[in-house]
């Protein structure tokens, strides 16, 4: 072989050596480059939500996740991760700095629904926080509670739970201590009349009503319909309630709705349907704009003149019944001007169980304008007598009553 071809092999032999190299190097720096990527984007099955504009979720999650590593690695004290993460979501809905959106864990949101159906686990009674001396006030006792089983009476004062004496510093906590697990015990220091007695009353479910009735002692004629909240069975409560009034001589109504702060929509609406002729119920706007609309048909089960009792308790789906039955002119408004919530909020089921309750829409009487933030005004202003609450009071006592009572009796000499 001569000298000339050793040196074209030679040649030929170094480009080779040089292009593999370069080659290696190349896939190197380009599976580092990758690597890094990746690691940079560790979500990128996700889907970039539509709306995001300039926002880059995968650059936040990425920190999230590198702050996770660090936590998880670094930090010389105690870490839960479920229990840090629980609170970053909970915190990631509040920013929004909206008193209706609340994330809730699977457990909240159980109970959440459960007392929107009327279930319940506790004792049964419904309080009022005394202020002129410590107590809980028993308003009221639920039909076939365990407070009705251990003999808890209407009227009744508690003074002490488990031994520790109600006062205005604990009473939130003493209020936590009555309710409990349900099949354990809680032992009540009542005050009754003058006597103090100690009840022991084993803690149970039970199914509280949504609304209750009677014909008035001190008008004839007068149904009166309390709505306590909006259930699952509130609109049938409600046909249940006017059948029964009617057949009993009712000619004229009162619907109770003070310290109502809500609950489902939809039961408001089949009550309403049963109210107002046809047309619209409600109107609904969406995070878009849309706007849409419930209707009811012709059909009405009351042919009477109405009263709507209402005060700053009156809130949300509440509102929108005294509100609906004014714009239709078919009741009058009677009490103090309400809350003032006209927005909506459904209920999305999360991956890992949990709940989101976001506000998604306001909704608005049929006519009139949106009460959000400005509450519903009563056609006749009254208050109650200073530090007293309707429920504590005899229909004689309850000048709101009094003066729906007077003004469906002044209609009926106008008709």
């Amino acid at each position: 072989m001569t000298d000339k071809t050793l040196k074209w092999l030679y040649r030929i032999t170094c480009f080779c050596l040089a292009f593999l190299i370069g080659f290696l190097v190349g896939a190197l720096a380009l599976k580092i480059t990758s690597d890094k990527n990746s690691e940079k984007s560790p979500f990128s099955d996700l889907s970039v939500p539509e709306g995001s504009g300039d926002y880059n979720l995968y650059e936040d999650l990425y920190v999230f996740n590198e702050l996770y590593k660090i936590i998880n690695t670094s930090y010389m004290g105690e870490f839960d991760p479920d229990v840090a993460m629980q609170s970053a979501l909970e915190q990631y809905v509040a920013s929004l700095k909206d008193p209706y959106s609340v994330y809730m864990t699977n457990e909240l949101a159980d109970s959440f629904i459960d007392g929107n159906f009327g279930k319940k686990v506790g004792i049964g009674v419904r309080i009022y926080k005394l202020t002129e001396t410590p107590g809980m006030y028993v308003y009221q006792v639920i039909k076939g509670s365990p407070a009705e089983k251990h003999g808890i009476l209407t009227g009744d004062i508690i003074t002490a739970v488990d031994g520790t004496a109600v006062t205005d510093e604990n009473y939130n906590q003493m209020v936590d201590n009555v309710s409990g697990t349900e099949g354990t015990t809680v032992t009540l220091t009542v005050l009754r009349g003058e006597n103090s007695l100690d009840i022991p009353v084993v803690r149970g479910s039970f199914v509280a009503s949504s609304v209750e009735y009677k014909m008035l002692d001190s008008a004839e004629g007068v149904g009166y319909i309390r709505i306590l909240s909006l259930a699952s069975d509130t609109a049938v409560a409600f046909k249940n309630a006017v059948t029964v009034l009617e057949k009993q001589g009712a000619k004229k109504y009162i619907f109770d709705v003070r310290n109502n702060s809500g609950g489902y929509l939809s039961s408001i609406i089949e009550v309403l349907d049963m109210l107002l002729p046809e047309g619209p119920i409600v109107r609904y706007n969406d995070a878009t704009g849309k706007e849409t609309a419930d209707h009811s048909d012709a059909a009405t089960i009351v042919n009477a003149p109405m009263a709507v009792l209402m005060n700053g308790g009156t809130a949300s789906a509440a509102e929108l019944f005294s509100s609906a039955l004014k714009d239709y002119k078919l009741a009058v408004l009677v009490g103090e001007t309400t809350f003032g919530k006209g927005v909506m909020q459904t209920l999305f089921t999360l991956p890992n169980g949990d709940t989101l309750k976001l506000t998604t829409s306001t909704y608005s009487p049929p006519f009139s304008e949106n009460y959000n933030g400005i509450g519903v005004i009563p056609d006749i202003e009254v208050s109650l007598p200073e530090d007293k609450q309707h429920y504590m009071l005899s229909e004689e006592e309850d000048t709101q009553l009094q003066a729906a009572i007077s003004a469906l009796e002044d209609e009926e000499k106008q008709d």
